[in-house]
């Protein structure tokens, strides 16, 4: 039996249909739980906090957002019952949205933390410094209310912009948190908005570093969970990516989310240049169900070592990645942990 570090992505889709908290977050999650439950296994709950803070700004003047506030705590409270682990997830557009006509309306401009201001003021919550106190105190304030001794010390970056993390280490040694899960070992993403390169970053489980994730430091004071990779040889992405087209069709028809998370028109690969990609590229992916069908995900299971991180979205979880979660679990072949959970077995 492996055992996997599981985190999720506690959020509502961040495009121009959020969906919503009772279908993107609570009914995903409880689900989810539930399974967990056959063999006792934990999670870390990457709570985007952020939401829940403009929630609370809001509320007195919409009763469904008050209700979503609601929905939100009795779930912590219920996970944190269960022994899950919630930490701190950071999505700063959150900032600057606007609610009217029953919908979110995001501005783009701080999608990424580096882009608040630098200025060393923990009050302000348009700074670095600021917003991830604020961040902190927010969730510690929540659950500390269930918890009296619970403490944040794990953070997870919007749209995994941890990079340059210089900007962001005075902010995390003010606030004592000393663990990122924001790296994805060898990905890039050139999507102007959400861009980020771990091209060479290191790919073992966990490791310490100080100044930047990208360099081991044995001595130093953070630690990085980075979600692991694999590479897909070519010829099995080519098996998989028939499979998907003439056995899955409808694969996402049963997804809990009822969002979309496009945020901008990106130029889209000519079918062309993805016939080429598919034909002499190995498929770089990431250990989750996020997207996932049985064949594909056996398949990196089987390849990623035990003790590696994995990362799912609520939001994303359907009718089959649910299936193919309590399968793994009801067989015995995965026990999932909370990183908290794992860094008490190995002291």
């Amino acid at each position: 039996m492996k055992t996997f570090i599981l985190t999720i992505d506690y959020e509502l889709f961040l495009g121009s249909r959020t969906g919503t908290v009772e279908k993107c977050m609570v009914e995903p999650t409880y689900r989810l739980s539930k399974i967990l439950d056959i063999n006792n296994s934990k999670m870390t709950v990457f709570w985007d906090i952020l939401h829940y803070y403009r929630l609370k700004e809001l509320e007195n003047n919409y009763t469904n957002l008050k209700n979503d506030r609601k929905l939100i705590d009795e779930q912590i409270l219920f996970l944190i019952s269960k022994g899950h682990d919630i930490q701190l997830h950071i999505h700063p557009q959150w900032l600057d949205a606007k609610y009217y006509d029953g919908k979110w309306k995001f501005e783009y401009d701080h999608f990424n933390i580096h882009t608040l201001s630098e200025e060393e003021n923990p009050e302000r919550i348009d700074t670095i410094l600021g917003c991830i106190t604020k961040a902190k105190q927010l969730m510690e304030k929540e659950i500390k209310m269930y918890v009296p001794d619970y403490i944040v010390t794990s953070y997870r970056a919007g749209g995994f912009r941890i990079e340059p993390f210089a900007k962001l280490k005075k902010a995390f040694e003010y606030n004592n948190i000393c663990i990122d899960s924001s790296v994805l070992p060898g990905m890039i993403n050139n999507n102007r908005i959400n861009f980020y390169d771990f091209r060479n970053y290191p790919a073992h489980n966990y490791y310490h570093f100080e100044n930047s994730p990208s360099e081991l430091s044995g001595e130093g004071r953070f630690i990085e969970f980075p979600v692991a990779t694999f590479s897909i040889p070519v010829y099995k992405n080519i098996i998989f990516t028939l499979t998907r087209y003439l056995k899955y069709k409808n694969l996402e028809s049963g997804r809990m989310g009822s969002g979309s998370g496009e945020i901008e028109n990106e130029i889209k690969q000519s079918i062309i240049k993805k016939i080429i990609t598919l034909l002499t590229k190995s498929k770089l992916t990431l250990l989750t169900t996020d997207g996932n069908f049985a064949e594909r995900f056996n398949y990196i299971f089987s390849k990623v070592k035990s003790d590696s991180t994995m990362i799912l979205h609520p939001k994303l979880l359907n009718l089959h990645t649910f299936n193919i979660l309590e399968d793994k679990l009801r067989n015995n072949e995965v026990k999932f942990v909370s990183i908290k959970n794992f860094l008490n077995e190995i002291g």
